[in-house]
């Protein structure tokens, strides 16, 4: 009924390996043996690519390693030395067979099965949880080569051609053999209609019962321009899944306008399978050693997880409340020392973020025990990096540390810590720790570091961001925080609860903010 994934791959010399690998996430021909991959400009992230390619070469390391080894010599050292080749609780992948005419029924994911309950019936006032974005294109674009480019990455991606079911009490992905997302046309006569097309269009909630879970609207305008506009709903993609799907559609766009053969990576299993995959490893040994940890981890936490907040109006609801939008400026220049701190500190840009948060935060409140939701890409596995789909993992970073404040130094340092400590234990879904008492409740402060695609390189035109009304936010966490980086520029937006922070408490925690990043200094 299936196979199991275990390709055997041709062992590259480590020097020779660690060097292509550092090369490749850090996109440059060549690097120098005894330089930093941190002080070149890598992060948590790069890292994970660096395990992956790391793999693909015969050499199975965490990505925590390269923390640890973060120079060509030392990785390389540690990756030819007496150690065990491949840790342990990475799991095994079986791909299943798929059906070639009729659709294909796997069990959902776990947290699928989390999302389907609100999601299956989405309330017309409430936000479905879904990314968007829009492109404004110049140039002689051709709508019919897009048409099957994106059928194209539907049949590769399959989990753009899925659809859900439920049957006695268990939900399955159910997959189409094939590929059917066809592009909604418009057209508009200036640049204020297309953006209100854009603002209609990515409002439309999904009926995820009936696939695809993803939406394309090319807008036509005058002077041979077109706004590209994508809707995906959450239940089959996260932050890293938009870069792979403007990726992958980019590719095959260009290849198949100058008429050439598309060279994307292989994709030695899909997200179904992965899912499959992932209730095994949570029921094995390795699996519950996990739960374990976060048992121990978050014991002591106040009920509700409940903390001090800087707000100035009573709870009036737990879950799904409105949420009020403030965009926080990020100057050039402190956007430059947030990187430069992070390199500086052998760590990613968004634990030097999180770090200035939480120093800020505890200026505020004086909290001595603060739990962080923060969302973890999860992408260690092989073969996971080219995938869409929902692999990101909601995890509690426990912030303890003792008195009224702390330095954005020692904040930061913390939160670095914190992070390496929890991360061999992130593909512990949250629901399965609220299912197990672990917690009572989410996270009431919530910050996320998303990884937004840089503008695409399309063949034959030029392109830039076309800024839109984004769909209200409803959440579940007090205080939301989400820095965008599209490996070029900061942006930040903050999340508030408008039931507890009237107007007045999140403009001044929003001042704040802004100030603690201005403040973060040069290294």
């Amino acid at each position: 009924m299936f196979k199991l994934f275990r390709r055997k791959k041709k062992q590259v010399d480590a020097g020779t390996a660690v060097r292509s690998a550092f090369c490749q996430a850090l996109e440059v021909d060549s690097v120098d043996d005894t330089a930093n991959f941190f002080e070149l400009g890598g992060d948590s992230m790069m890292a994970t690519v660096v395990a992956a390619a790391l793999d693909e070469m015969g050499h199975a390391v965490p990505s925590t390693a390269v923390f640890d080894h973060p120079t060509v010599e030392a990785l390389a050292a540690y990756v030819s030395g007496d150690r065990a080749s491949v840790p342990a609780d990475i799991p095994a992948v079986e791909v299943h067979s798929r059906n070639p005419a009729d659709p294909t029924h796997l069990r959902a994911s776990l947290l699928q099965e989390r999302l389907w309950p609100f999601e299956r019936n989405p309330d017309p006032q409430r936000f479905q949880l879904r990314g968007e974005g829009a492109i404004l294109v110049r140039g002689d674009f051709d709508s019919e080569i897009l048409q099957q480019a994106l059928n194209l990455l539907a049949q590769r991606q399959e989990v753009l051609r899925t659809g859900f079911a439920e049957a006695d009490g268990a939900l399955s992905a159910v997959i189409s053999p094939s590929a059917s997302v066809n592009i909604e046309h418009f057209s508009a006569t200036n640049k204020e209609a297309a953006q209100a097309i854009v603002e209609r269009f990515t409002a439309l909630t999904f009926d995820l019962a009936s696939p695809p879970p993803i939406r394309v609207a090319l807008i036509s305008l005058p002077s041979s321009e077109h706004v590209l506009a994508v809707s995906m709903h959450h239940i089959v993609s996260d932050g890293w899944s938009m870069g792979v799907f403007v990726g992958e559609l980019t590719a095959l766009y260009s290849a198949l306008r100058r008429s050439e053969q598309t060279r994307l990576p292989d994709l030695p299993y899909q997200f179904a399978d992965y899912a499959v995959s992932h209730r095994a490893w949570l029921a094995s040994d390795a699996g519950q050693n996990a739960v374990a940890f976060w048992r121990e981890y978050l014991h002591g936490l106040p009920p509700g997880l409940d903390v001090p907040l800087p707000n100035d109006q009573p709870r009036q609801s737990v879950y799904n409340f409105p949420v009020r939008r403030q965009v926080i400026p990020i100057r050039a220049d402190a956007q430059s020392n947030l990187r430069s701190v992070a390199r500086t500190t052998r760590t990613s840009v968004a634990t030097v973020f999180l770090g200035a948060f939480l120093s800020l935060y505890k200026s505020l409140t004086g909290a001595e025990d603060i739990p962080v939701g923060i969302m973890h890409a999860n992408r260690n596995l092989p073969g996971s990096q080219n995938l869409i789909g929902f692999f990101a993992t909601l995890v509690v970073l426990r912030f303890a540390v003792s008195g009224t404040s702390i330095s954005l130094t020692d904040a930061i340092e913390h939160a670095r810590q914190e992070s390496r400590r929890i991360d061999p234990y992130s593909s512990v879904p949250i629901g399965t720790l609220l299912d197990a008492g672990i917690i009572d409740t989410l996270p009431r402060i919530f910050v996320d570091s998303v990884p937004r695609p840089g503008l695409p390189d399309i063949e034959g035109v030029s392109v830039e961001d076309f800024p839109f009304e984004h769909p209200p936010l409803f959440l579940v966490a007090d205080i939301a925080l989400f820095l965008f980086d599209n490996g070029t520029t900061l942006s930040c937006i903050l999340g508030t609860n408008r039931d507890m922070f009237s107007d007045d408490a999140a403009a001044q925690l929003a001042d704040a903010l802004g100030s603690a990043l201005a403040d973060v200094p040069p290294t």
